[in-house]
């Protein structure tokens, strides 16, 4: 886990606020008010007693990776660290125990460790029964949660996978319900079926057509939340037939060639460059993009088309036009079959037939 620490850890250290803030362009990161992040270790020898675990191996260092992870990082680690104080103070006396709340929606999923596929919120998320209200750092909603839609985890109430699942489908968008739902299922940790009995059982029922929609477009075959969110895409631009996970037996390779999606009536292969690939950058070994090359192109002498889509592309409609385009052009091909005259005759007046032209030299003798 990361080194959350609340201010009352810090000036326990020996920091006043001035130091605090002094902390915060160096090493230190506010999560929220009272909780801070250590971020690394830094220079500064006074800073030692900050990240003095982390030089030690026994907390980990918060990774930065770009702004896009940071910003689910940011939330994981606020959640986190809520969750963490729910947790203490509730092995203290029942004056001290907080009021009754449950994590809910993003927060409950990554308690969960579902996949964010993109930032969507930058609250914690809890359920407390009759508060409907957001704060800077945390949004409560008043829902009712029955008892068999909640679990217990180290202390802290969260509701359980198939409910976060719905409530996150009801609430967001289908590029983030159906890659969380994705994952589930390939990972096996739930069912379609298990997800609509609970359906079934919520009380609230807004928006329950969308939670079954995004039901219905997950897939267990997707291995990644940037395939999840092309899957949507397809859906939310017409294009069907895209078949997820497909393999191919390359004789000359010596291999077996899996691509992410393949349309097979358009001879078309769908390539997603995830969000693994845009924070690499460029540190993949020369011998995997030689091996992508080749893979590629032996895709293309057996006469596919193959289109790559960018983290970026994900979330713009351009590249999902072109996509039908070729769909469309590739369909129509096949339908339409040419004429047997490659050139039309030219004639004057009305078509003769062959009978006529027999009865003509007939009469001419």
């Amino acid at each position: 886990m990361y080194k959350l620490l609340s201010t009352d850890d810090i000036l326990r250290l020996g920091f006043n606020h001035g130091d605090i803030r002094r902390a915060r362009r160096c090493c230190l990161r506010r999560l929220s008010r009272g909780t801070y992040l250590v971020r690394h270790v830094c220079e500064l020898d006074f800073h030692r007693p900050l990240w003095a675990s982390i030089a030690e191996q026994v907390h980990q260092v918060f990774i930065e990776h770009g702004v896009i992870r940071d910003d689910i990082n940011d939330l994981n680690a606020s959640v986190m660290a809520h969750f963490a104080q729910r947790a203490d103070r509730r092995t203290d006396d029942a004056k001290s125990n907080p009021p009754a709340e449950i994590f809910s929606h993003i927060s409950a999923a990554l308690i969960h460790n579902l996949p964010i596929s993109h930032p969507v919120t930058h609250q914690v998320e809890v359920v407390r029964r009759g508060t409907n209200r957001k704060f800077k750092t945390i949004h409560v909603r008043g829902s009712i949660i029955p008892q068999n839609h909640r679990a217990t985890i180290n202390g802290a109430e969260v509701t359980t996978l198939e409910r976060t699942l719905i409530d996150v489908a009801r609430s967001y968008n289908l590029d983030v319900s159906v890659p969380m739902i994705d994952d589930a299922l390939h990972r096996k940790l739930t069912t379609r079926e298990k997800i609509l009995t609970k359906l079934a059982q919520c009380l609230e029922k807004r928006n329950s057509a969308k939670v079954r929609l995004a039901i219905d477009l997950a897939d267990s075959r997707r291995e990644s939340p940037a395939e999840a969110v092309a899957a949507v895409r397809f859906y939310e631009h017409g294009i069907t037939g895209m078949e997820p996970q497909v393999t191919f037996h390359a004789e000359s390779l010596r291999r077996d060639i899996r691509v992410d999606f393949c349309h097979r009536r358009a001879r078309l292969i769908i390539e997603i460059d995830g969000i693994g690939k845009l924070y690499l950058g460029s540190g993949v070994p020369r011998e995997e993009l030689e091996q992508e090359r080749r893979r590629e192109q032996w895709l293309r002498d057996q006469g596919w088309q193959v289109i790559r889509i960018s983290w970026k592309e994900l979330f713009e409609e351009a590249k999902f036009y072109d996509i039908l385009r070729f769909i469309r052009r590739a369909q129509n091909a096949t339908a339409w079959s040419p004429p047997r005259a490659s050139v039309p005759q030219m004639h004057r007046g009305p078509q003769r037939t062959a009978a006529d032209r027999r009865t003509r030299r007939h009469i001419a003798a």
